[in-house]
């Protein structure tokens, strides 16, 4: 029986092949032949692809870098890890490449080959809390240096946005948005190049956690993409806004999004849209009580977690690290719910794809991902234990991660506490997942947090209303200057505070009046000042 996906990319090769005869300019001609053997490695046998491959070396000079960063991209959105790499390796050794490019090309030319840090089934919550990169230095490790260089002024979009990538693979989610900046910066009015690095900016926005600047980067690329015809960079976007609309519960927009970008991924051989649509429902299954099912939907996207299973067309190299902590997540929640005879392998699986994350959090220096490894082993490992791990997690996200992905910690702690049958050490867990929750507009998942408090016997988070006469004065500030429609960074801006010390004042401040948004904020004080009713 014909396999589609490879009967997909076998068309996709032919095409992208005789388009190149066509082309005019070396460095086009180049790139398509690139393209094509990108979709050829993915169709078989690979003679195909080494035969396109050596056509493609005509160029040199500028326009050989400029064919080698299109199939690059090209390779990124089909998911073909081999014709990144090689892509990557070649850009490295090219001489017109500048230092952000070599230096993150090195690191991913290193990944493959096991230059990492290693962690065990029998990791301690303090090795991946006080961990750093691997004894050998990570060859991205001289970044910070390079990207501020005179010589980085030199790189063009193109290359900035493929130094991007290559950050997000290596877990560097920081340099990863700084690249993608200056790339944006870069690509000044030119709107083809303006929507695909929107539309990446969102993708590492996604990545970092980031949901609210994520989806309105999302939404101006898709609408950019749409008016230029930009089907690929569309699909994308639409990828992203499941993902968010997912986080926020909404479940309209999760499933129309996810529709339209696995559609267009499936017409055009796109990986990275798939992905996530597919990620993004998963997650909405988790938020919505269903692991099995979520665990199910996930799967595919971590195919090392099932070594016995052909390989997965939804399997992208640069996204499987990150799909893991919610696919650990779904197994350890769905276990106690599948037949004893299928448990010890789905958690075998579980715990395979976990030792493969931790790895990849060990070599970056991203805290947030070093967080999501000890979440995820407080979760798979026995319950009387899991507590440290989940505490080491929470103290690396208090420094640094954003407020959902606290919440998800603090509401793992507090079910893992109400479970051990410990209720009021789990309610102000619990509280705090819900408040947290509450201000970032994951609805969904606060309710989550509510029903595990009323199993705890505490009923509402922020229950016992109090007037905002009781609020500290400090308090008062927060929550007039919010009331008036400032964002919590603009509010720390005018009182001089950190963002998150707003972030600790408003949910006291919610907690305080007994409500659960900002729109009953606004009410709430007027009501105080002789205004509309509280609702």
């Amino acid at each position: 029986m014909r396999d589609p996906a490879r009967h997909m990319h076998r068309r996709c090769a032919a095409a992208l092949a005789r388009a190149a005869d066509r082309a005019d300019a070396p460095a086009l001609r180049a790139a398509r032949l690139l393209a094509a053997a990108g979709h050829a490695r993915r169709a078989g046998p690979a003679r195909r692809a080494a035969a396109l491959s050596a056509r493609a070396s005509g160029p040199h000079g500028a326009a050989e870098l400029t064919a080698l960063l299109r199939a690059a991209d090209a390779a990124w959105n089909t998911g073909d890890r081999a014709g990144y790499l090689a892509a990557a390796r070649r850009i490295r050794a090219h001489g017109e490449a500048d230092d952000p490019v070599r230096h993150h090309d090195e690191g991913v030319a290193a990944a493959p080959h096991g230059r990492r840090g290693v962690a065990t089934s029998r990791t301690h919550p303090g090795d991946l809390a006080d961990a750093r990169p691997a004894t050998e230095p990570h060859p991205a490790a001289a970044l910070p240096r390079a990207a501020s260089s005179p010589a980085a002024a030199k790189d063009g979009p193109d290359a900035l946005l493929h130094a991007s990538r290559a950050a997000l693979m290596l877990g560097r989610t920081t340099h990863a948005r700084d690249l993608a900046h200056r790339a944006l910066a870069g690509a000044g009015p030119c709107a083809d190049l303006n929507a695909k690095v929107l539309g990446h900016l969102a993708l590492v926005e996604l990545a970092a956690g980031r949901y609210g600047p994520a989806r309105s980067r999302a939404h101006r690329a898709l609408e950019a993409a749409l008016a230029l015809g930009q089907d690929h960079v569309a699909a994308q976007a639409r990828g992203t806004l499941a993902m968010t609309a997912s986080v926020a519960g909404d479940a309209e927009g999760c499933r129309a999004h996810a529709r339209a970008a696995l559609a267009a991924a499936h017409d055009h051989g796109l990986v990275v849209p798939a992905v996530l649509a597919t990620w993004a429902l998963g997650l909405f299954d988790l938020s919505r009580g269903r692991p099995v099912e979520a665990s199910e939907r996930l799967r595919p996207l971590v195919p090392d977690a099932a070594p016995s299973s052909p390989p997965s067309p939804l399997h992208h190299f640069a996204w499987r690290p990150r799909v893991i902590p919610s696919f650990v997540e779904a197994v350890a929640l769905a276990a106690p719910r599948l037949p004893a005879s299928d448990r010890p392998r789905v958690l075998g699986q579980a715990h395979g794809a976990l030792r493969a994350f931790e790895r990849w959090a060990r070599a970056g220096d991203d805290r947030q991902a070093r967080a999501a490894a000890l979440h995820c082993r407080g979760l798979l490992c026995a319950p009387g234990a899991a507590e440290p791990y989940f505490h080491q997690a929470l103290a690396l996200l208090r420094e640094t991660g954003p407020q959902f992905t606290q919440a998800r910690t603090e509401l793992a702690l507090g079910m893992s506490l109400r479970r051990l049958r410990r209720p009021g050490d789990a309610w102000g867990h619990l509280r705090d997942a819900a408040l947290r929750f509450e201000s970032c507009g994951a609805d969904v998942w606060a309710e989550r947090a509510r029903e595990e408090l009323r199993a705890a016997g505490r009923g509402e988070a922020g229950a016992g209303r109090r007037s905002p006469a009781s609020l500290t004065p400090q308090q008062l500030r927060v929550a007039r200057h919010v009331a008036e429609g400032l964002t919590n960074r603009e509010v720390a801006a005018r009182l001089t505070l950190s963002h998150r010390t707003v972030d600790h004042h408003l949910r006291n401040v919610f907690s305080a009046l007994g409500i659960r948004s900002r729109v009953q904020l606004v009410r709430a004080l007027a009501a105080a000042d002789g205004g509309a009713p509280a609702g």
